[in-house]
């Protein structure tokens, strides 16, 4: 009968050389991966009930009074949920959800979705939302 204690540490000295030996034949670690500035969010100056702030946000804006708006403005001229503002493949857009008193990018109402552009001014309601770009943060 073999003594367990035996078996062991046989085991254990086995272990460490395979280590050992997978260790040597594995190189140099990889160089790290360059951490690529991806547009993750959209940053919006918003200027409402006289403050301006400058907020940033996901890729997908909804802007409104419910509760459930990423953007909530109290404003009886903005319905519960005005407008969206979204990133695509091909820009930033933004649409009006079938409010009752509209949305417009630079004094133009928005009756389709409207690609923005760094600098464009979104009213809703009496809010005024600049649009100033794209970018990754943590």
């Amino acid at each position: 009968m073999t003594d367990p204690r035996l078996v062991t540490l046989g085991l254990a000295c086995a272990y460490v050389a395979y280590v050992l030996i997978v260790r040597d034949r594995r190189g140099a670690p990889p160089a790290r991966a360059i951490d690529a500035s991806i547009p993750t969010g959209i940053e919006l100056t918003v200027a409402h009930a006289g403050t301006i702030k400058t907020r940033r946000f996901g890729r997908r804006i909804l802007v409104g009074r419910a509760p459930s708006a990423d953007l909530r403005l109290d404003d009886p001229r903005v319905s519960r949920l005005h407008a969206r503002i979204e990133m695509r493949d091909d820009g930033v857009y933004v649409e009006d959800l079938g409010s009752r008193n509209g949305t417009a990018v630079d004094g133009e109402p928005v009756a389709e979705p409207r690609q923005l552009t760094v600098d464009d001014e979104i009213t809703v309601g009496g809010a005024a939302l600049v649009f100033r770009g794209v970018g990754a943060w943590r």
